[in-house]
């Protein structure tokens, strides 16, 4: 009797302690950690930091659900263009917006009807990505400088058109992402 009683107050010592340390791991209002149900972010790199002129550069793309308990789900053919998913801005060092002689402009086709192939479940740190490789001349970068690259993420997909739980759509708004910098040498 004496053992049953003391097993069931560690038991109940543990699992106490256990709901207090969930309570503490909660997120606060107002907090760095939001409310929000759906967390999604957008992340690039290039392949190098430092580019001859002529030359090709990658650039990756991918988006991450960096939500702590909850699965994304996000529409799998990833593309650029503004029919697609991602368009790309590119500065100059003094801030100055430096226009392409081309633009990527991948188009995004109607789903069919209740088609969930068409999409990928990302769990939490899970992440999908793209690469856009491209000659430096006609992203724009003829003369040797420093120039920032930064991307932007939206969803073609409005939530109207897919059934699936916890889809980033359209409605959910654009994300941007970090912020690289290359440099272009003779």
């Amino acid at each position: 009797m004496k053992l049953l009683t003391i097993l069931g107050l560690v038991l109940g010592s543990v699992l106490a302690l256990g709901g207090q340390t969930a309570r503490t791991q909660e997120p606060r209002e107002g907090s760095a950690i939001s409310q929000k149900t759906k967390r999604l972010e957008l992340s690039i790199a290039t392949d190098r930091h430092k580019y001859r002129r002529h030359g090709k550069i990658k650039l990756t793309a991918m988006l991450t659900n960096t939500d702590y308990v909850k699965d994304i789900v996000v529409y799998g053919t990833l593309g650029w263009g503004y029919l697609s998913s991602f368009t790309y801005t590119i500065r100059d060092a003094s801030g100055k917006r430096i226009e392409p002689t081309i633009l990527a402009d991948e188009i995004t086709f109607p789903i069919p009807r209740n088609d969930a192939s068409a999409f990928v479940k990302l769990r939490p740190d899970q992440f999908i990505g793209v690469r856009y490789i491209e000659t430096l001349d006609r992203l724009g970068l003829r003369k040797p400088g420093k120039y920032s690259i930064f991307v932007e993420y939206h969803c073609p997909i409005s939530t109207t058109d897919v059934s699936l739980k916890e889809f980033w759509s359209k409605e959910d708004g654009i994300l941007r992402s970090n912020r690289v910098w290359i440099e272009v040498v003779r």
